[in-house]
């Protein structure tokens, strides 16, 4: 039997055949002062931020089309896809046209000791995907950006964001997070489960960029039965999403 191909590491180095800058070809890079994204996962984007936005791009998959945005002529408003290989793909185009600094926002299930009503600046991530190991060696976890967690750290507080830092799990399949499997992820820190923090992380890494990841919780999964959608939590998801792009706003600035 062969090495399992996900654990491979010869080649992690080298040029990918298909490159974003072939796929962007026709697309200008932006410009200089424009090094900024926060990317939203939202299938219903706020028409007051859409308002304030140009068309930048779109980002194509097989049965959908996002437009990526810039917005007020100051960070590029990106809205993705779920998981983390098109999350990833996505993230790379946008390294692609100039990108520096990656702020994502979105939802997450509840797995560990953690207040729901606040937000998780995530620390690190649990490599339960597969995306990242095509960017980097195995290995448990993946950080984010220190230095850009500062960043958003001090906008959080300067903002009276109750927060907290913590360890999420990526999966790929959130129809088998089961009990026994959330159980392991919780004994390894994790607070949270979602679906495309650590592949964009190493995506950032290996690009040699900053990322950097709120998440919001929109569901509990930390119990012998889904606890379905948080009804009363849907609306912090307009909310939430203006925070980032502020601060993503903030960051840029400086």
């Amino acid at each position: 039997m062969g090495k399992i191909p996900i654990l491979e590491t010869k080649g992690l180095d080298e040029k990918g055949i298909i490159s974003p800058n072939i796929i962007l070809n026709d697309y200008d890079k932006l410009p200089e002062d424009i090094d900024t994204a926060v990317m939203l996962f939202d299938g219903y984007p706020d028409e007051e931020l859409l308002k304030d936005s140009k068309p930048l791009f779109r980002f194509v998959g097989a049965s959908y089309r996002l437009q990526q945005y810039i917005y007020k002529n100051s960070i590029v408003l990106a809205y993705a896809p779920l998981g983390s290989a098109a999350a990833g793909g996505l993230l790379e185009e946008l390294i692609a046209l100039g990108i520096k600094k990656t702020i994502a926002c979105g939802s997450s299930g509840l797995i560990g000791d953690f207040d729901p009503k606040n937000v998780l600046l995530v620390s690190k991530a649990i490599r339960d995907e597969g995306l990242s190991y095509h960017y980097m060696e195995p290995s448990l976890f993946v950080e984010t950006d220190k230095e850009l967690n500062e960043l958003v750290e001090n906008e959080l507080q300067k903002k009276n964001i109750v927060f907290e830092e913590g360890i999420t799990w990526t999966t790929d399949a959130f129809y088998r997070e089961t009990k026994s499997r959330i159980e392991i992820r919780k004994q390894e820190g994790a607070v949270a489960v979602e679906m495309e923090c650590a592949g964009m992380a190493a995506v950032s890494k290996f690009r040699n960029t900053q990322f950097s990841q709120i998440l919001y919780f929109s569901d509990i999964v930390n119990q012998d039965a889904w606890s379905g959608f948080l009804v009363e939590r849907r609306s912090i998801k307009d909310v939430v999403n203006k925070i980032a792009v502020d601060i993503a706003m903030k960051i840029n600035g400086k």
